[in-house]
Parts: structure tokens; sequence; C-alpha cells
């Protein structure tokens, strides 16, 4: 690759590519000439091209520009519900106060929901269960002497 500090135009296309689909299959491929490649080798060549010392760095650039409008995207909508909280306060709308708080509390995962899941397992007594397995046991036997 050539030396310097700008970007080839296929390099340029790849890195474009690549940010718009994440898929460094479809980034290489869109640049660069694969008609003899085999899908690992462009695999391969394009995972080269993310180390490569002009591209990581603006591929770090994109990504910490992209987290920190999200950020503030985050930070605006927290301020909204703080305003809509004070103003359902004031209003004496308690129930519309307390969600605009909910809300805030799991934009900021203070609050984790929690899901129980029971399988067919855990519902089956010792009885079944054994019956169960044995049943599996019995095909999986039958499986191996054909």
């Amino acid at each position: 690759m050539p030396k310097g500090d700008k970007l080839t135009k296929k390099q340029e296309a790849f890195l474009r590519e690549y940010l718009k689909s994440l898929d460094v299959v479809q980034a290489y491929t869109a640049a660069y000439d694969v008609k003899s490649m085999t899908r690992e080798s462009i695999r391969r060549e394009g995972n080269d091209l993310l180390k490569h010392p002009l591209i990581a760095p603006r591929l770090v650039s994109v990504i910490r520009k992209a987290e920190a409008k999200d950020l503030l995207t985050l930070e605006k909508h927290m301020e909204r519900l703080d305003e809509l909280s004070k103003k359902a306060e004031t209003l004496e709308q308690i129930s519309a106060a307390i969600k605009a708080e909910e809300l805030r509390g799991k934009l900021r995962k203070f609050y984790v929901e929690q899901i129980e899941v029971t399988t067919k397992v855990q519902a089956m007594s010792d009885d079944e269960l054994e019956a169960e397995l044995a049943s599996k046991a019995d095909l999986v036997a039958a499986l191996a002497r054909n």
C-alpha cells in the first residue's frame, strides 16, 4: 500500500462502504476488484485494511463522534423528561410525574427488568423427569443401532 497521509480512492471507497454496511466483505467487494478472490481472501484483505494505519484512526474518530452524538441525544431526552416531570408535578398529575421519572431511571439503567423463565423440566416431578430421560435414552440407543 502506498505510503503517505492520504487514503487512495479505493481505500476511501472501502471506508465509506464499511461505515454504511459494517460488513468487511461487502465493503472490500465494493471498492476492489475481487473477481479472482475467494470470500475468505476478501475477508482477510478487508480485515487487514481495517487495521491500516490511516484507516483505523479514521474509524475510531467516526465511532467517537457517533457515541458523542448519541450521548447528547440521551442528555436532551433526559432534560425533556425532567421538564415533563416538573410540569406534571406542578399540575398535580403525580402519576405522570412518576412515569417521567421512571423513564429517566430506565434511560440511566437504574432499573433492571427481571424476567423469570420456567422451563418444562423445572415444572416436572422427579418421576416425570426420570421417565422423560428414559424415553430419550431409548431413542438414542435406537438411533445408535441404525
